[in-house]
Formats: structure tokens, C-alpha cells, sequence
């Protein structure tokens, strides 16, 4: 299987990946073409037990992916830590750090139209990659939605 992201805007490759990797069985090679190295991709792939290779080619960046017997199951999810208290959100507040310190807010992220995080591997990559800011602009979100949203967040760490 090979996947041509190198034109996606984010979170689009990351997406396409993930998707891929889902219909990915053992002993495949997922090929995926971009035009970044795939910084933020790697650690989570090593955490989930893909193993992968990396090249820089003339097109862009090649990274193979394929599962090895340490790959977990898709819909194994990851163990959500402890809410802290003094944790504020805002719009830099980044996605993945939130939903680790309030497991809570998923629920809330995906009323307000951030469906891609009903995906386990998705959760598991995406979101450490963008803030809520960022995660506005690219779902085009109205300010006054967005800062909905965040009251909502926000009425989660105050119970």
C-alpha cells in the first residue's frame, strides 16, 4: 500500500496514515511519501510496536511502515492520567496534553465537530501535534463557538 501526502495540509497526513494503518495487516509494507520527516509520527509508532524505516529520496520522505508481533490492537486505548488542577486551558493549550490530563474532554472535543478523535490511533498521534487555537482554525470554527467550547473544557476541571 502507498500513500502520497506530501500536498495534505495537517492534520490530513496524519489522518490518511492512521486510516491506512488500520486496514494494515501483518506482513504488509504501508508506504507513505511526504514531505516532512514525520517528526511527530515516529515515537507513537514505536510506542504502538509498528516498526518502521525512514529515507530521504528525491521526491520526499519515504517512511515504510509494518507491523511487528509488539504491534498493539487499534482499539486498545491509551490509560488516561490524572486530572491537575491547576491546569489551564486556553487556546494554546495542546489537544493531547489536555485529553492526558482531562480524559473528559473527549467527549466535548467531539460535540464541537472534532470527530477525527473517535479514532483510538488517532488520539493516540494527532492530537499531540496541535493546539486548541490551531484545532479551531482548521475546523473553521466561529469565535464565539470556539470560546463555548472552552467554557466547557473549562467546567470539566473545576468539578
Amino acid at each position: 500500500m502507498r500513500l502520497d501526502v506530501r500536498d495534505l495540509e495537517p492534520p490530513q497526513p496524519m489522518i490518511k496514515i492512521v486510516q491506512a494503518l488500520e486496514k494494515l495487516q501483518k506482513g504488509e509494507v504501508l508506504e507513505v511519501l511526504g514531505s516532512r520527516p514525520f517528526v511527530y509520527l515516529l515515537p507513537k509508532l514505536s510506542e504502538m510496536g509498528y516498526e518502521y524505516e525512514l529515507k530521504e529520496t528525491e521526491e520526499g520522505f519515504l517512511l515504510r511502515i509494518w507491523r511487528s508481533d509488539k504491534t498493539e490492537p487499534l482499539e486498545k486505548e491509551e490509560v488516561a492520567c490524572a486530572k491537575e488542577l491547576e491546569f489551564e486551558i486556553t487556546e494554546e493549550t495542546n489537544v493531547g496534553e489536555l485529553l492526558k490530563r482531562v480524559p473528559e474532554a473527549l467527549d466535548v472535543l467531539i460535540k464541537y465537530g472534532f470527530t477525527p478523535l473517535k479514532n483510538p490511533i488517532l488520539r493516540k498521534i494527532l492530537p499531540h501535534t496541535v493546539t486548541l487555537g490551531q484545532a479551531k482554525r482548521i475546523r473553521r470554527m466561529s469565535d464565539e463557538k470556539f470560546l463555548q467550547m472552552l467554557e466547557d473544557l473549562r467546567k470539566l476541571i473545576r468539578e
